[in-house]
């Protein structure tokens, strides 16, 4: 598979688990050692890439308490200066139903404060924390899921819930919200809700995630793309495949592709039709959004779990970053091969392999001919 991206590796310090984009195009990370005394800060950094001498640099960055866990999640704000992130208290607070995981933090050139939080996790065990969450486009609502179900739907900037949160019964690996803001989704290993943002009235159930054949599977992501189409993703149960999935408006499947041999850890849509994913072998995947077509795969792209997946704003930069304390940032190419010249290059290649094994058989048929 041809590779026409230009990448660079990018080591931050900390273990990352968290990405986002502001709408200046500079990048957010959360994450650290969580609560205890490991010697590995918690922290959330701003940088600017800079693909010039292949770096980030660090533009502002926050150093949070070592009591409390390491941000989870993040979501932006579309235009103002402002995002919201999941970081558990501590066990203590948690404990006593004080868990305010939900904060909103507003950032300058050189700082990032903390301006509010507030309680979006039922739970009173601190090994429960929020795994997802997505801002809506106008930036006035927030959705978030947690490991233990609950689901939950607040203002921006306020954090006052628009609706009472809802328990899903199950931990929720993913949410989003459709562009026109009239819907949510929430997925869990075995279902798909769709819901009203305005009054969480049941807008559509899919459950039971089957691929072609009827091979079982979990919905492991979910998430609207510009035409309100459904992209999802389905891992099976017996983690040999991963699946794009995408519904229409009607939702019938319009297209499922297998992707991957191994799980989808991570997922992100882009701008310029584009998609990504990282799986647990470590892979790093561009497809096309529309056909699903693998465009850029890039085996061993980390040394240790991909924990999340961004675009800028732009569509030219895609960033993973991982457990190893590193991120890889990939400069994107403005045009793509075609199918046509992916498999005359794929061909190309295969051609020159048959060549030099051809060379080393009749050098070796040659030198037994020449030893009688």
């Amino acid at each position: 598979m041809p590779n026409p991206a230009h990448r660079y590796t990018v080591n931050v310090g900390f273990p990352v688990g968290c990405i986002g984009v502001t709408h200046e195009n500079k990048i957010v990370l959360g994450g650290g050692g969580g609560p205890g005394r490991s010697g590995v800060q918690n922290k959330l950094s701003i940088y600017s890439l800079d693909d010039s001498s292949a770096s980030l640099n660090l533009n502002a960055e926050l150093v949070l308490s070592s009591d409390e866990d390491a941000p989870t999640c993040l979501a932006m704000h579309p235009k103002d200066k402002t995002f919201v992130c999941s970081i558990n208290a501590s066990a203590a607070e948690i404990k006593q139903g004080k868990n305010q995981n939900c904060r909103l933090f507003s950032y300058t050139k050189t700082k990032i404060t903390k301006t509010k939080q507030a309680t979006c996790v039922g739970s009173t065990s601190d090994v429960d924390y929020q795994k997802c969450i997505a801002m809506s486009e106008s930036g006035k609502m927030v959705v978030g899921g947690a490991t233990d179900g609950t689901l939950s739907v607040v203002h921006v900037p306020a954090l006052r819930p628009v609706f009472p949160f809802i328990d899903a019964r199950s931990e929720i690996n993913d949410v989003g919200f459709s562009n026109d803001e009239k819907w949510l989704v929430a997925a869990t290993d075995s279902e798909l809700r769709v819901l009203s943002t305005t009054n969480a009235e049941l807008v559509r159930r899919i459950d039971d995630p089957r691929i072609s054949g009827g091979e079982r599977a979990v919905f492991r992501f979910a998430r609207f793309g510009q035409t309100n189409t459904l992209y999802t993703v389905l891992n099976t149960r017996a983690r040999n495949g991963a699946y794009i999935v995408v519904w229409s408006t009607e939702w019938v499947r319009s297209a499922m592709r297998r992707v991957s041999s191994s799980p989808i850890t991570t997922f992100a849509l882009g701008p310029r039709g584009l998609l990504a994913f990282a799986t647990a072998s470590l892979h790093v995947v561009v497809c096309d959004a529309k056909t699903l077509r693998v465009l850029m795969r890039v085996p061993a792209a980390h040394s240790f779990a991909i924990t999340a997946l961004a675009f800028d704003r732009d569509g030219k930069h895609l960033v993973s970053a991982s457990a190893d304390q590193s991120c890889q940032v990939y400069v994107l190419p403005d045009t793509w091969p075609t199918p046509l010249q992916t498999a005359v290059a794929v061909g190309r290649d295969y051609a020159q392999v048959i060549a030099i094994a051809l060379v080393l058989v009749l050098a070796v048929v040659l030198a037994l001919v020449l030893r009688r």
